[in-house]
């Protein structure tokens, strides 16, 4: 077995950081997020605010979470509840945006939404009381009028309207109980078994439901990029600003839709026949 050299020198003068079948290149003016592979999709230059990355469409996944009418639309839970919708929606803007970028170059295209068992039996009383802070306030699974609280199958757990036209067949809906996207769910088995390595993050709330799920995703080793005016949430300013300052510093890499839709499609030299071992020490 060959040794583990994980912050050997690369050609360019740059850093290896980890090995084997997933490493990066840190080099001086760029990180290649795929160094060893082969793109079977476009590769892409995209700008964000610390430092230009490259990664190949055929191994990214554009995630979206929570933009469903419970927490997003009049008349759904967090209207009632009175939680500042507006602010929520406007992230539809720069989905919109992103989507259409997605769609363009063929990513997959991941909702996910919160949406409960009739039963509420998998929900213990930590969970429940995120949604009924008081006696008075309506809770999971409790009525609205025209439906039940955050459902399975009902119109508060459908996308917003502006989004739901722009929703495919082919496209992967995962339900979750939890604030994660990850927790007690398929989406670890389906991005690992479709190859996804780099995953862009969109919707709300951008502090609570994105930033879990984003968090679990670094934790699990997926390169992270959140997507800033695709994102939004009814909390107070200061609440994303600290998601973005440690989005920047810990978790991955922050840009917005105008410059993933100025990315320019790039080239690499030359793949070596040893794609997926480590890379030879000349030295």
């Amino acid at each position: 077995m060959s040794e583990r050299r994980i912050y050997q020198s690369t050609e360019r003068g740059g850093v290896q950081l980890g090995a084997s079948s997933e490493r990066w290149h840190l080099e001086p003016d760029h990180i290649d997020l795929s160094p060893h592979h082969r793109p079977i999709g476009k590769l892409f230059c995209i700008h964000t605010d610390e430092t230009p990355i490259i990664e190949d469409t055929r191994r990214m996944a554009l995630v979206i979470v929570d933009m469903q009418n419970d927490f997003c639309s009049q008349s759904g839970w967090a209207d009632q509840a009175g939680f500042a919708t507006e602010r929520c929606r406007s992230a539809i803007p720069g989905i919109q945006r992103t989507l259409e970028w997605a769609r363009e170059h063929d990513l997959w295209v991941i909702w996910i939404g919160w949406a409960n068992r009739e039963d509420l039996r998998n929900l213990g009383p930590p969970t429940l009381y995120q949604y009924k802070k008081s006696i008075k306030m309506r809770g999971i699974g409790e009525s609205m009028n025209d439906y039940k609280a955050l459902l399975s199958n009902t119109w508060g757990t459908e996308i917003v309207e502006e989004l739901k036209q722009k929703q495919r067949d082919s496209d992967v809906v995962v339900d979750k109980v939890r604030t994660s996207g990850f927790y007690g769910t398929h989406l670890d088995q389906i991005l690992r078994t479709q190859g996804f390595s780099t995953l862009l993050f969109a919707g709300i709330n951008t502090d609570q439901c994105v930033t879990t799920t984003m968090e679990e995703a670094c934790f699990r080793d997926y390169n992270v990029i959140l997507i800033e005016d695709a994102t939004a949430t009814s909390s107070p300013d200061f609440c994303k600003q600290a998601v973005l300052h440690n989005t920047r510093l810990c978790w991955g890499f922050v840009t917005d839709s105008k410059r993933l839709r100025a990315a320019q499609q790039t080239e690499r030299r030359e793949i070596k026949p040893e794609a997926g071992a480590d890379t030879p020490d000349d030295g």
